[in-house]
């Protein structure tokens, strides 16, 4: 008795190559999507840090704003009201450093000022993980006398999250008209 062709089942089915190809396929993908979800990431908290930054600036800044002219050239007002005062937003930035320089602008005599390259004293602290109350790099007593004009910096630098070391400035100007309390 003979079985013909159509009684015998035919099965077809993947060689183990493929399967393989098709893991090795799946595999790369999820590495990739895995990849990118930490970049995102990193840039969502890189961008979280500039914005942190930026806030602290303008957190200080205005402390400054609200300040008399004579409290702004008075290094130990500056030193005890905002230099040694921690800022809402400082949080975020890893291994701080803040500098804080009150500079001559406008001398009483109308010269610009320019320093530290003219030769003159400011007033100047940094604040970081070894000073965390700020330590006076440079000091100018007569700032308020010899000045119609002061010039305040302030410059951030962090190690953000991808390693890299990041700086954000900001500088205001203020006059002997300068309204605080």
């Amino acid at each position: 008795m003979k079985l013909s062709s159509a009684n015998y089942l035919d099965f077809q089915a993947f060689t183990l190559a493929e399967v393989l190809v098709a893991i090795a396929v799946a595999v790369m993908f999820g590495i990739a999507a895995f990849a990118t979800n930490e970049r995102l990431l990193i840039a969502l908290k890189s961008q979280k840090e500039t914005t942190a930054a930026s806030m602290m600036l303008q957190e200080r800044m205005e402390k400054f704003r609200g300040l008399s002219y004579s409290n702004i050239a008075d290094q130990n007002y500056v030193k005890t009201n905002i230099v040694q005062v921690k800022t809402t937003s400082e949080a975020a930035l890893g291994n701080l450093s803040e500098t804080i320089t009150v500079s001559a602008y406008m001398n009483t005599g109308g010269g610009i000022g320019n320093y530290p390259s003219d030769g003159t004293h400011a007033n100047e602290w940094i604040r970081n993980s070894t000073y965390t109350d700020g330590n006076q790099l440079d000091t100018n007593t007569s700032l308020a006398t010899d000045n119609d004009l002061l010039k305040v910096d302030i410059l951030l630098t962090w190690t953000s999250a991808n390693g890299r070391t990041r700086t954000r400035d900001l500088a205001s100007v203020f006059g002997k008209g300068n309204i605080g309390p």
